[in-house]
């Protein structure tokens, strides 16, 4: 479990390290954020009225969201200040809150609870994974899923280059999600070729 000083350090990392690349963010994360579009036109085409992403850096997927859906009501909670003021920029239309995932109110950023939550390449830089997705799934409306896209476990590619983009990860504070902890939530699974990547879909709880 995170305690406050955990969260404060991280906050006072995500504001060091987006600060800085906040503006060229989108254009190094296209050739290796892989999946995300796949998971966005999944979502496009549900019938689902209000979604909330968590950890949505520049607003880029709320943006192609907005897009493809534009009747839909979308929010955010961001940890980070940096990446916080640059998003309200440029999503107009989107509700922000400032909160970290294993403590947000998912309800705060639409005033009711979401019908989706996306984790689109941020739960693998989350603190306390299960307090997040614990977090996020009781905030879910009844019927709403929890979608994640993030690092798998690596372990198609050949061992030494696993092992070293593992370490440029971790530099970064970026964990890659393991199959376990999707499947303890009742996560249907899908992976990307050579287990780069996984999509997760946990479902609400009942009752």
């Amino acid at each position: 479990m995170t305690t406050p000083d955990d969260l404060s350090e991280h906050r006072a990392f995500l504001n060091a390290y987006y600060g800085a690349s906040r503006r060229i963010y989108d254009l190094t994360r296209k050739y290796y954020l892989f999946g995300r579009d796949g998971v966005l036109s999944a979502l496009a085409a549900e019938p689902w009225a209000r979604l909330v992403e968590v950890g949505p850096g520049t607003g880029r997927n709320l943006r192609v969201l907005a897009r493809l859906r534009p009747g839909a009501r979308l929010g955010a909670i961001e940890a980070s200040d940096a990446m916080l003021e640059h998003a309200r920029v440029r999503c107009p239309g989107v509700s922000f809150v400032q909160g970290f995932a294993e403590r947000a109110d998912y309800a705060e950023p639409l005033g009711e609870a979401p019908d989706r939550v996306l984790f689109s390449y941020c739960l693998s830089m989350v603190p306390d994974k299960v307090g997040a997705l614990e977090r996020a799934r009781a905030g879910l409306a009844p019927g709403g899923e929890v979608v994640v896209v993030d690092f798998a476990d690596l372990e198609g590619l050949p061992a030494p280059l696993a092992s070293l983009l593992r370490g440029w990860l971790r530099a970064f504070h970026v964990d890659p999600i393991d199959d376990d902890l999707m499947l303890r939530f009742g996560a249907s699974l899908a992976h990307g070729p050579l287990r780069y990547f996984l999509v997760a879909r946990i479902p609400a709880l009942e009752g």
